[in-house]
């Protein structure tokens, strides 16, 4: 469980597949634009993930099809935590690094349907958005600074 004695106070935690490379890249670029160093990251199947609900850290689904299930937990044990799920984690990550990319932040407001629609049709197919690699180069330092068990 986080405690403010994990020294988490006013940071963000996202949560991706841990066994997705997708995933990871998506990591590492929002590790790279993140100007404020306070997302830190961590796997749906990681020990972090025990702070979620159990049916929050699906990865698949009843089908077995991938959810692709990105999970953004703002300010993490605060009193003040805040919860988002698939396509407003990321959108909500791309606004908390304080980058060029929060404009992103206004595809929060697209109807729900669409963006759902969207960000679903990318994570069933996730795992062939590697572009033919199949291992990701090792992470720097900084990341695994900012990466949780």
């Amino acid at each position: 469980m986080i405690s403010e004695s994990s020294n988490l106070a006013e940071k963000h935690i996202l949560f991706l597949d841990g066994d997705c490379l997708f995933c990871q890249r998506t990591a590492r670029l929002l590790h790279r634009w993140d100007r404020t160093k306070k997302i830190h990251f961590s796997t749906l199947q990681g020990a972090t993930a025990s702070i979620l609900p159990s049916d929050w850290k699906n990865t698949v689904d009843a089908q077995g099809q991938p959810t692709g299930a990105a999970v953004l937990v703002e300010c993490a044990g605060q009193a003040n935590e805040r919860r988002w799920r698939s396509a407003d984690a990321i959108l909500r990550s791309l606004l908390l690094t304080k980058s060029f990319w929060v404009v992103c932040w206004l595809f929060h407001y697209t109807p729900r349907f669409l963006k759902d629609g969207l960000y679903s049709l990318v994570a069933r197919n996730r795992h062939c958005l590697t572009w033919g690699k199949k291992i990701c180069p090792l992470p720097s330092q900084a990341f695994k600074d900012q990466s949780l068990p």
